[in-house]
């Protein structure tokens, strides 16, 4: 074992694994990036989890240097779940569901894979509303650590908007429950002398004191999870604090997760579908403004390149698609109500409100066709990866902005006008409801160029989204990917402002290094993998 572990060993009673074969196993997840971890810690239950995280400020005090890092199922896309140190696993031991309550909430461990709390709450006839594109295989964890969302976000929000409460591992090594509180509860927080105390006070004195630099600051977007949303902290209008939305998409940064309450919703039963072909890219705000106006369930959108790859991969989804999918951009539009009467009645006005517009709409009857559109626009990512070969990895780095749906026929232009400049293959897909788009090239990584290549691409994306009022990170968060660019998407001070939430509740600086307030482009960039196959 190297030093890390024999320290961990020596003074830790959990289960430890150090050989190479697993060490390489946690050195990678879904995005471009590779490190190689000195230990994995497997706690078995919370004491365990709080005497790791309490072991590692005591190291730190000591001048040593060590952190951890908690990781779900790796299915992340910004190396949000990568370190050198120690990668805390929850998944083997945390993974505990509760039933569903007559108040539609259900407790959870971190641990849980997504899509077992998905059967239990479809036991209710309920659902977690903001699953992702990875909801098979991802834990919820890792949607509590980058605030995920997918397909029914834009109606029931994002992870954050369904979380009632957390259970965090703090640095001082207790565990704390944190959700919303009236004044008088805050008040009584605030006089409390232990760490829970001081963070209540500090979190609070900084919103207050930077009440204008928030403000001034505040997304003009959907959804955000750039840097820590210390907007939804303190609701003023409904005198609520409330700390969980801070922990919610944190990435580890402030503490560990171990639990939540989440809130579950009913399932939609009756559905219809329509497909929009755009081929003039200035008609894409126009078509979503339209959709949005009559309360959509979801709006989601893949390509034209998406969809010849499906024609090698799919064939049979492809050829149910073919005459709706001969277009530029394939806008999916589905409707929910509280009868399949009043849906489809929504869908056909909103279809000829299309059709006026000279769109190619069409009112999905069949369920199969239905199908096999979801079927191409979930597979996307999957689509391109497989289309690399050897030489080529589907590289998402540029895979997680957002603008102002108002924006999206201008952003497109652009957006394409910048990626002419290069000979890549690439798609996109994404919630385009909520101006949400998944961007992803293929990329030779073991060029002698291809850094540079991410590098440029990524600032002029980036510098895209933001003259356009967007964000740089939503679904997938900030990890080693957009952690570097903070500075340019809001400025100094506000990442200052992050820099002082993060000292706050990570004084020794334990938790998940160079992800947020202390991203670093050259260390980042050092880490991307030269590996064209991922995994």
């Amino acid at each position: 074992m190297n030093r890390l572990a024999d320290l961990l060993a020596d003074q830790w009673r959990g289960q430890i694994k150090t050989d190479d074969a697993t060490r390489a196993t946690y050195s990678r997840d879904a995005s471009i990036f590779e490190i190689d971890p000195a230990v994995i810690a497997y706690p078995a239950n919370l004491d365990e989890l709080k005497s790791l995280v309490s072991w590692a400020r005591t190291q730190r005090e000591s001048a040593v240097a060590v952190s951890l890092t908690p990781r779900g199922a790796g299915t992340g896309m910004t190396g949000g779940s990568l370190n050198e140190d120690v990668i805390v696993d929850l998944g083997p031991h945390f993974a505990n569901i509760g039933q569903a309550s007559h108040e539609g909430l259900i407790e959870v461990e971190a641990g849980a894979p997504f899509a077992q709390i998905a059967a239990v709450a479809d036991n209710h006839d309920l659902m977690f509303a903001p699953y992702p594109s990875s909801w098979q295989v991802c834990s919820i964890g890792g949607m509590l650590g980058n605030n995920a969302s997918g397909e029914k976000s834009l109606r029931f929000g994002a992870t954050a908007d369904n979380v009632d409460s957390v259970q965090v591992v703090l640095a001082d090594g207790q565990a704390y429950w944190f959700g919303p509180l009236d004044a008088d509860q805050l008040a009584a927080k605030c006089q409390q002398t232990n760490f829970e105390g001081y963070v209540y006070q500090t979190i609070r004195g900084l919103i207050e004191t930077n009440a204008d630099l928030l403000e001034r600051n505040r997304p003009r977007v959907r959804k955000n999870a750039a840097g820590y949303d210390l907007w939804r902290v303190w609701d003023h209008n409904q005198q609520r604090f409330n700390l969980a939305p801070l922990f919610v998409g944190s990435q580890g940064t402030l503490g560990i997760i171990s639990a939540a309450r989440l809130h579950l919703v009913a399932k939609p039963h009756h559905q219809q579908l329509l497909v929009i072909g755009v081929d003039n890219l200035s008609q894409l705000s126009g078509v979503v403004t339209t959709i949005l106006h009559h309360n959509p369930e979801c709006v989601e959108l893949y390509d034209h390149q998406t969809h010849q790859l499906a024609q090698k991969e799919m064939p049979q989804a492809a050829e149910a698609t073919a005459k709706a999918a001969n277009h530029h951009l394939v806008v999916l539009a589905q409707f929910a109500e509280i009868n399949q009467l009043r849906t489809e009645a929504i869908a056909k006005l909103v279809g000829s409100e299309l059709a006026k517009q000279g769109l190619d709409v069409r009112f999905i009857t069949d369920p199969a066709e239905a199908a096999a559109h979801w079927q191409i626009r979930r597979a996307s990512f999957k689509l391109l990866a497989d289309h690399g070969g050897d030489q080529f990895r589907a590289c998402p780095f540029l895979e997680d902005t957002i603008v102002s749906p108002n924006h999206l026929g201008p952003f497109f232009e652009s957006l394409e006008a910048i990626l002419s400049d290069y000979h890549l293959t690439y798609s996109y897909h994404g919630h385009i409801g909520e101006g949400n788009l998944r961007l992803i090239p293929l990329i030779d990584l073991s060029h002698p160029e291809a850094v540079h290549l991410i590098t440029e691409l990524a600032r002029r994306v980036y510098d895209l989204v933001v003259a356009f009022d967007g964000s740089i990170s939503v679904d997938h968060n900030d990890g080693l990917a957009k952690s570097p660019y903070l500075t340019s998407l809001y400025g100094a001070p506000m990442v200052d402002l992050f820099r002082q939430v993060k000292q706050t509740l990570d004084p020794n600086g334990i938790f998940n290094p160079h992800k947020k307030t202390d991203g670093n482009l050259d260390y980042s960039l050092a880490h991307i993998s030269r590996k064209n196959q991922a995994g």
